[in-house]
């Protein structure tokens, strides 16, 4: 039997702890991997190929909505599906948008889970229960000529904008994404003057509206 290859992202390492216990004792999964944050997560996703990817929200240097927007552009294999304890329904949106297959409260029964990874592996979307209508209807009743506020930046000015948004120095970041500093204190101001931002509020102010970071 051919195993089910997983890798876990979350910043807790007792949430990977528990979710691999968990999972392990299913015959068929396999964890071959945990990263602590996106970045993280899309190198193991290039270096190993699993099967599924469990990603939380809101994870640092890089989300998990971010991590699986990246992933699909770089034409990984890997079924994305996100893990959260927010039940905001823009953030749902965001993460189908992004290519996630699936969206499971991390307060959902953990036979949630399971028929996430199901669906995902079947080429199908999962919802958690407690979220699924409010979605729908949102999805109903969407603008589709409503633009995406983040189109305008680029990959790397929205990991630059987390990191930003975060509080991390523009030599911290450099250090982190392997930049100089001038770089990164070019991205800055160009994020600035593409989202017509006065001031660093404005800019985490946005960063927390559209999911990036937690309040």
């Amino acid at each position: 039997m051919n195993l089910i290859k997983i890798i876990l992202a979350d910043d807790h390492k007792l949430v990977r702890q528990g979710m691999r216990s968990l999972l392990e004792a299913q015959p068929g999964y396999e964890i071959v991997g945990e990263a602590s944050n996106g970045l993280e997560a899309l190198k193991l996703m290039e270096e190993l190929s699993p099967d599924i990817a469990l990603l939380d929200v809101m994870m640092p240097d890089l989300n998990g909505i971010e991590a699986a927007k990246i992933a699909q552009q770089r034409g990984y294999k890997s079924k994305l599906i996100i893990l959260s304890m927010h039940a905001n329904s823009t953030y749902v949106v965001r993460a189908l948008q992004s290519g996630a297959m699936g969206y499971v409260l991390k307060d959902s029964d953990f036979s949630e889970i399971l028929q996430a990874i199901q669906n995902a592996l079947e080429g199908k979307r999962y919802l958690s229960s407690s979220i699924a209508s409010e979605v729908l209807e949102i999805l109903l009743n969407a603008d589709l000529d409503k633009p995406d506020l983040l189109a305008v930046l680029s990959n790397r000015e929205r990991e630059v904008l987390q990191h930003i948004a975060e509080g991390n120095s523009n030599a911290a970041i450099a250090e982190k994404l392997t930049l100089s500093v001038r770089t990164v204190e070019s991205h800055r101001a160009h994020i600035m003057a593409k989202m017509r931002f006065t001031s660093q509020a404005d800019l985490v102010r946005f960063a927390i509206q559209q999911g990036l970071i937690s309040p």
